[in-house]
């Protein structure tokens, strides 16, 4: 019997503690921002997304190298430059992030955080390579090392792990984290053994995060100290334990990822039935099974999706008794999926 495999990982980390809260723009003498016209000035303010973006672009360099135009404002030009993907951009984010690094390492500036997201959503992973000298030096704010860290990982900048270090031994908890994330993101499992100290840190945020990345990195002493974070998870948390747990499951795991789904709401058991689906136990698909009599329809499509990716004797009789389904879609979803299996047995 023949199966589909597909790869559907979930950010670790998209929703770590110590989210930094949104930060004012930073108050920089004659060289920084200047203030939006206020109303009774009489100024109407384009909105940002009809600019052209070559205007944007012409409007970005004015404010770092030349007067700076009251719109549009610096760090919305730096936003929609960031949402439109534009590679040209990218020297003047650079050129934000060295500008205003000084006056971030005393306060977080809002210059800095919006450069460095905009740079992780344009990428390459090169482009982040002249952060790291910033950071090395000290010019960040633990804020805004936080967001570089970040960005390292989503672009899977592989020079940043040299960061990882120093970040994991940094006396911010926030920076701690977001070390964390990034040796998990950017597969570093020669970092383990700096990791595990960190699994008793007194900052529970970084002890959380130390587990989810060690799990991340499949280091199977990690699996017990995960299933006691998933007894206590919230809701939100739980998905993220259960993605963390995949590498080191043991024949137990799936049970209590199971027993953890009844006190999820709908989008957790997606996420328990995404990672049961990527676990290689027996015991998971019983669990997804299990899981397919769930009274939520999207559930039981998650379920559908999932034991495709297992090989079992018991999956084509699961997948004929939901071609009998109440919701229309699910019936329709178990039917494809019974195709994409050699055999044809009676359901």
């Amino acid at each position: 019997m023949k199966k589909r495999r597909e790869t559907n990982q979930l950010d670790l980390f998209a929703q770590r503690q110590g989210t930094i809260p949104p930060v004012e723009p930073s108050s920089v003498a004659s060289s920084g921002p200047s203030p939006e016209p206020s109303a009774a000035e009489g100024v109407p303010l384009r909105p940002i997304g009809e600019w052209p973006t070559d205007h944007l672009l012409d409007a970005l360099n004015l404010h770092l190298y030349a007067e700076p135009p009251d719109d549009p404002p610096l760090v919305a030009s730096i936003v929609e430059v960031g949402e439109r993907g534009e590679p040209r951009a990218v020297p003047l984010l650079i050129r934000t992030c060295r500008r205003f690094a000084g006056f971030d390492a005393r306060q977080p500036a809002a210059e800095v955080a919006a450069a460095l997201d905009a740079l992780a959503k344009i990428g390459p992973a090169s482009a982040a390579v002249p952060l790291i000298d910033l950071i090395r030096r000290g010019l960040f704010s633990p804020a805004s090392t936080v967001a570089a860290l970040d960005c390292f990982g989503k672009l899977r900048c592989r020079q940043g792990a040299d960061l990882i270090p120093a970040g994991l031994g940094h006396e911010a908890p926030i920076v701690r984290q977001a070390a964390c994330a990034l040796a998990a993101s950017l597969h570093r499992r020669e970092d383990t053994k700096l990791l595990e100290p960190l699994l008793s840190d007194p900052d529970r945020g970084v002890a959380k995060s130390a587990r989810l990345a060690l799990g991340a990195l499949g280091y199977k002493p990690a699996r017990e100290p995960l299933e006691e974070l998933l007894d206590r998870a919230t809701p939100i948390d739980i998905p993220l334990v259960a993605q963390a747990l995949i590498a080191v499951a043991d024949d137990d795991t799936p049970v209590k990822l199971a027993r953890a789904a009844e006190r999820c709401d709908e989008e957790g058991r997606c996420a328990i039935v995404a990672a049961l689906g990527a676990m290689e136990t027996p015991n998971a698909v019983a669990q997804l099974i299990r899981l397919s009599r769930d009274g939520r329809p999207v559930v039981r499509l998650a379920v559908i999706e999932a034991l495709g990716r297992h090989e079992d004797d018991r999956i084509v009789p699961a997948l004929g008794a939901l071609t009998r389904d109440s919701d229309a879609e699910v019936i329709e979803a178990a039917e494809a999926a019974l195709k994409s299996f050699d055999a044809s047995p009676e359901w």
